[in-house]
């Protein structure tokens, strides 16, 4: 035989035996997992898998330090909030700017006057926002004296007077 010849039908050989092998390896081992499971059982052939049992999600808590030993704040370290103390004590009411209300006309008739507060018109009885430069407040138009140029307004729950400006 020629030499070639000779090197094809080994190499033939040699790639069929590997072949075979692997064959039977993938095969031994299929019948090694089929019948030697973990936690699966045989049943009439078929292997019955356990059900998949989610595992809980674990919970984050995250406790308030009262100390400054026990944490700080990271990102603002010399702040106090942390531990329940506020630097700046809260009133208990919300003090209102009246010194903001400007009455600035009066017109209408006697028997339906009309107040013009801080570019609001009113008339007597009537609630409505009025803008300042502390923001929205809440005035009520309780009474419009023409005569004597004053308006009552009720500015959270306490009565003020305001007067016209006197005329240059």
């Amino acid at each position: 035989m020629e030499m070639r010849t000779l090197l094809r039908l080994q190499n033939f050989v040699f790639a069929n035996a590997v072949m075979f092998t692997l064959l039977l390896a993938s095969t031994l081992a299929l019948n090694a997992n089929a019948t030697n499971s973990v936690g699966g059982a045989k049943s009439a052939g078929f292997v019955v898998q356990p059900p998949f049992i989610e595992p809980a999600v674990p919970q984050s808590t995250f406790g308030q330090p009262k100390r400054q030993a026990e944490g700080r704040d990271p990102f603002f370290p010399k702040s106090n909030r942390v531990y329940g103390m506020d630097p700046t004590p809260k009133p208990d009411t919300i003090p209102v700017p009246t010194a903001e209300l400007t009455l600035k006309g009066i017109s209408g008739t006697p028997e339906q006057p009309l107040a013009i507060i801080n570019n609001m018109t009113f008339t007597a009885g009537e609630e409505n926002d009025v803008t300042t430069r502390a923001g929205k407040i809440r005035i009520r138009c309780i009474e419009i004296k023409m005569s004597e140029g004053t308006v009552l307004v009720q500015v959270g729950g306490k009565s003020h007077a305001l007067r016209l400006a006197p005329s240059k």
